[in-house]
């Protein structure tokens, strides 16, 4: 009889799943929560059978948080909620351009 794989999950502070595996893969599952157990792919390649859809959206937000130990899709609210939008990098152009004016700034040019 083979023996039942068991599916680990991590969480942060805000219950967010941030990792998942499976014990075939996981050598210490301490700071890890079981969340299920059984046989077959979902189970033994938790990280890419497991869940509907990947860990991380497109923009690099988690997709998923555990509540009362069931994974719960988090809304899109939830999301900008949780997650801050990425700063956006300055164009070579506008780094120039702020370097020049500080520059003039400090030769007392404007």
């Amino acid at each position: 009889m083979e023996e039942s794989i068991k599916v680990y999950v991590k969480i942060d502070s805000n219950n967010i799943i941030t990792q998942i595996d499976s014990s075939i893969f996981l050598f210490d599952v301490e700071g890890w929560i079981q969340i299920d157990e059984g046989l077959g792919d979902r189970y033994s390649h938790a990280q890419g059978n497991y869940l509907d859809k990947p860990l991380m959206d497109m923009q690099g937000k988690y997709n998923y948080k555990l509540m009362d130990g069931k994974i719960v899709e988090l809304t899109e609210e939830e999301k900008e909620k949780l997650f801050l939008a990425p700063k956006q990098e300055l164009s070579l152009e506008d780094r120039i351009s702020m370097l020049e004016n500080l520059q003039l700034q400090q030769e007392g040019v404007i």
